[in-house]
Parts: C-alpha cells; sequence; structure tokens
C-alpha cells in the first residue's frame, strides 16, 4: 500500500542508495541487516520492473559485485538468489496476471544471464581462479549451487501440469538455454562438486544434475542429443 506514495524515480532512488549502501558496507553488515536490505532491493525491482529500464538492470549491477572482492562476490550472489525467488513467487496483493507478466519478462530477459553466472562462479572455484580462503569457498560454493537450482526450478511457463500428465517433473527450459544444458562440461561441473564437496553443497549439486536430466526431451531435437 506504500509503493504508491513514492514517484518512479523516488524508487529508482532508493533502490540505488540501498544498492550503493550495500556495495560499501555490504560485507561488514550483520547478516540480518544485509538480507532486509537485499529483500528490499529485490521488491523494489520486481514492483517496479515495468515503470523504469533501470530496475531490468539489476542483473547487470551485481556483476559488478562478482568482479570485485569475494565478499562482494558472495553478497552479489546472495542478491541473485533473492532476486529469483522474488521473481518467481507471486507477491500478496497483486494478482496472478500481474505476477505472471513480470516473472516472464524476467525470464526471458536475465533468467539465462543469472544461471550463467552461478555456472561461472562453480568453474572460477573449481579451476582456483578465485582466491578465497576455505570459509569464502564454503559459501561461494553454497551461493552458486543454490542459484544454479533456483534457476533450474523456475517456473517457465507458469502453470501446474495436472499430475495425470507426462509433464510433471519436467523442466520447461526455453530453447536459448539448449547449448549450456547439453554441454556436457555442465553436468561434469556439478558432478565434481557432488564428488569432492559435503554437504550441503554436495547436496545442491547433485539436485542440480537431476534437474538438468529432467529438462523437457523437445528441447533436444534429435534422438542422439537426448541420450
Amino acid at each position: 500500500s506504500h509503493w504508491n506514495n513514492f514517484t518512479i524515480a523516488q524508487r529508482i532512488d532508493i533502490r540505488n542508495y540501498v544498492l550503493g549502501y550495500l556495495a560499501n558496507n555490504g560485507p561488514t553488515l550483520q547478516d540480518f541487516v544485509t538480507l532486509s536490505l537485499i529483500k528490499l532491493v529485490c521488491r523494489i525491482t520486481k514492483l517496479g520492473w515495468f515503470d523504469d529500464s533501470t530496475h531490468r538492470e539489476l542483473t547487470d549491477d551485481v556483476t559488478k559485485f562478482l568482479q570485485a572482492t569475494v565478499d562482494h562476490c558472495i553478497l552479489g550472489l546472495k542478491i541473485l538468489n533473492q532476486l529469483v525467488d522474488e521473481l518467481n513467487i507471486p507477491t500478496t496483493g497483486r494478482t496472478l496476471t500481474q505476477h505472471r507478466k513480470t516473472s516472464v519478462s524476467f525470464r526471458d530477459l536475465c533468467l539465462f544471464k543469472v544461471f550463467q553466472l552461478g555456472l561461472t562462479t562453480l568453474k572460477q572455484l573449481q579451476t582456483r581462479a578465485i582466491t578465497a580462503d576455505h570459509r569464502q569457498e564454503v559459501i561461494l560454493g553454497e551461493q552458486a549451487l543454490s542459484l544454479t537450482v533456483r534457476c533450474l526450478n523456475f517456473d517457465f511457463i507458469g502453470t501446474n501440469p495436472d499430475e495425470s500428465t507426462e509433464d510433471v517433473g519436467t523442466i520447461q527450459a526455453p530453447t536459448n538455454w539448449r547449448p549450456v544444458l547439453q554441454d556436457p562440461g555442465t553436468t561434469e561441473l556439478l558432478l565434481d562438486f557432488y564428488a569432492n564437496t559435503e554437504p550441503p553443497r554436495s547436496n545442491k549439486a547433485m539436485e542440480a544434475v537431476i534437474l538438468i536430466c529432467s529438462v523437457r526431451r523437445s528441447l533436444f531435437p534429435s534422438d542422439k542429443e537426448r541420450e
């Protein structure tokens, strides 16, 4: 109800201020403060999605976090995890039609890039391209794997198929995801994390593998590709 008390410009100002505050102070804040600020940014992004293109650029803004310090990278992954949840789960007070319109736009504009950012972070951890201590590596792995799973679990088509149909449990990934999902390196990366980490990271890695195996068969044109 308070949303309409702010102009479009004021909403953008609040968004930018909170993002800047997280960039400058995020790594030193207590977790509950960080989480509250992240939720605020993601909720503003969702509600203002069609108000101004700035809101649709959050993924690009967060990429700068991933390219900064290790603690900023962790913070960026937390923002992306919350963003996927925010755009995937209906918000009280908004119609299902409003939610689907925003969710589909996010799916088409941003979700694949977010998915790739999660996988890229995992690859950097695997190849030691990120210089981090053990605690940071654990958190980065957990956040990146959670992000990968969240993206694969996204409600791509916005419907809940009847339990009697063959679509139950099928991941309706868009066609442009095919190269990454079909790449053996993607599954090998996740299996490597499964084999070389402890729960909950290993659990998340296997969950991601299972989800990739559950992608709709029609995504792959030939029987050879499906195999």
